[in-house]
């Protein structure tokens, strides 16, 4: 694990400084004061963090990891119960899909394999191989979510030790969502990528140089704007916002101004005069054409694009482990030094969408079965922001 920012004395003494250590029991204590330095920590050594507020068991340790996995509106639609001390069974939190703009819940179970592809990794890192077995009592509903598991997540310990570079990466993942600049994304590094993520259901297909990207650019911010200027698909962003740091660090989910790449004066700026958070301020003309200047912005910014492809059922299977996958990527273009972001509005299911959808699968001259699942920019960044991850009182069942 990499500890540029932390060793492990500094970070025990940062803990304590915050009064972070506490007993807990047996894992549903509150964190108490958990703010920007806590999810820093978090996130240099999830391991040493756990063991900070009293989680011993490996089991507890992955659990807890695997919350640092990237997903949708960073609703964290997890839920989790723990059989014994070796395995646990995944459900998903059926309130908090996202129906407006995901109604058959694609996004929803990409974000359960973005979990499990983590817990693989953490449990991996902690000396264990995992089994997961998918639906193991059928596919539920949505009205289901809290009787039919998404997953069973069973550990053993490991018999042939092998080395997976991609855990370490972790403290640097984050959807990187500020303007890029830089050098353009070149064929080595897409390379790398792909060679680093190893993907078992996906294919990654680069579009890279100016010249190829330029026409996709279209796509993606027309999309975006379609989706602005309909009300019931905008205000599903509007609810998961969070716009003063007290309400992204006591609830610790949701978006925010920092995880939309604004920060310092421009931040203090937009809250003071601009961020209007009320139903009418949200969906005014004003407030629209703000946002999708800024999403404008940031895709004429890109210095590559990646499309997550599959080609099989299509179906929340497939999904979870396009997710699993996905979580990979993540984590080795964190580890190349790779800025990165998911830009789907265009490949949602809901009807105005798909004219964008056929478009680009049909610019991309994939086949029938194939379907893009995911879509992101590449580019060069140093912004950092560590979205807070929800206490795991809040998931444990």
């Amino acid at each position: 694990m990499n500890h540029s920012f932390f060793s492990r004395k500094k970070f025990i003494s940062k803990v304590f400084q915050t009064s972070a250590i506490f007993s807990l029991s047996p894992v549903l204590g509150k964190l108490y004061a958990y703010g920007k330095e806590e999810s820093l920590m978090f996130r240099q050594d999830p391991f040493l963090y756990a063991e900070s507020l009293g989680l011993k068991k490996t089991l507890e340790k992955i659990i807890l990891t695997a919350t640092l996995s990237p997903n949708s509106h960073n609703t964290q639609p997890w839920k989790i119960k723990i059989e014994s001390d070796s395995s646990f069974l995944l459900y998903g939190d059926e309130n908090r899909t996202l129906p407006a703009i995901d109604p058959i819940n694609r996004q929803f179970y990409h974000t359960q394999g973005t979990y499990l592809g983590l817990a693989k990794l953490a449990a991996a890192a902690q000396g264990y191989d995992s089994k997961i077995s998918l639906f193991p009592k059928g596919i539920p509903s949505t009205k289901q979510m809290n009787v039919l598991p998404v997953a069973r997540f069973q550990i053993s310990p490991r018999k042939q030790q092998t080395q997976d570079p991609l855990f370490s990466f972790l403290p640097k993942r984050q959807m990187n969502r500020s303007e890029y600049s830089g050098d353009w994304i070149t064929e080595d590094e897409s390379k790398e990528l792909e060679s680093l993520t190893s993907p078992s259901s996906i294919q990654l297909k680069f579009i890279l140089g100016e010249d190829r990207i330029q026409p996709y650019l279209p796509f993606l911010i027309n999309s975006f704007a379609m989706e602005t200027n309909l009300k019931a698909q905008n205000e599903v962003t509007r609810v998961w916002f969070r716009k003063e740091s007290e309400d992204v660090y006591s609830k610790r989910d949701g978006l925010s101004l920092e995880g939309n790449g604004i920060s310092g004066l421009k931040a203090w700026v937009a809250k003071k005069f601009f961020l209007d958070l009320s139903y009418e301020g949200w969906h005014s003309e004003a407030s629209k054409n703000a946002s999708i200047d800024l999403f404008k912005s940031q895709a004429k910014s890109s210095k590559g694009l990646v499309f997550f492809i599959t080609k099989g059922n299509d179906d929340a299977k497939e999904w979870i482990q396009t997710g699993m996958d996905f979580m990979r990527f993540t984590l080795a273009a964190a580890g190349k030094d790779l800025a990165f972001h998911t830009m789907n509005q265009a490949l949602e299911d809901y009807p105005e969408s798909s004219v964008f959808y056929n478009e680009i699968k049909s610019k991309l001259g994939l086949q029938k079965k194939e379907r893009i699942q995911l879509l992101g920019r590449l580019g060069r960044s140093d912004y950092h922001y560590e979205s807070p991850r929800r206490d795991l009182k809040e998931i444990l069942i």
